[in-house]
């Protein structure tokens, strides 16, 4: 059995008319169909694009705190001297303009360079 939690959905008059239309045919409830129609846009592949936009601005929204931020940066530099810089966005789950505009800094501050899309460990 697939574990779920309970939501609340308020939608609009015109909205729920549509979903009570699609009772017995997308679901025996609205509750149903609603979580039909969700689990569909969730699993659509068309809607990936859209879904990475609305990461990225939670990403830009929601920064993290700083001392857990370093403490990711310095962790992950520990571990290897040549990161992608797509990977590296994705361990710190952060906006990659956030994350460009930080670059010099970090650099200095953690010893690493940009090259060629690569965040490369300094040895010094």
């Amino acid at each position: 059995m697939t574990e779920t939690t309970r939501t609340t959905v308020t939608l609009n008059k015109s909205y729920m008319k549509l979903v009570k239309d699609l009772v017995d045919v997308f679901g025996a409830t609205r509750a149903q169909v609603i979580t039909n129609i969700v689990e569909y846009f969730f699993n659509d592949s068309k809607n990936d694009p859209l879904l990475e936009k609305l990461r990225a601005r939670k990403r830009k929204e929601k920064l993290p705190e700083e001392f857990e931020l370093d403490k990711k940066i310095k962790i992950y530099l520990k571990r290897t001297d040549n990161i992608p810089f797509n990977i590296f966005l994705d361990h710190l789950k952060l906006d990659a303009d956030f994350v460009i505009d930080h670059l010099d800094e970090w650099g200095e501050k953690y010893n690493f360079k940009l090259i060629n899309n690569n965040i490369i460990k300094d040895k010094k």
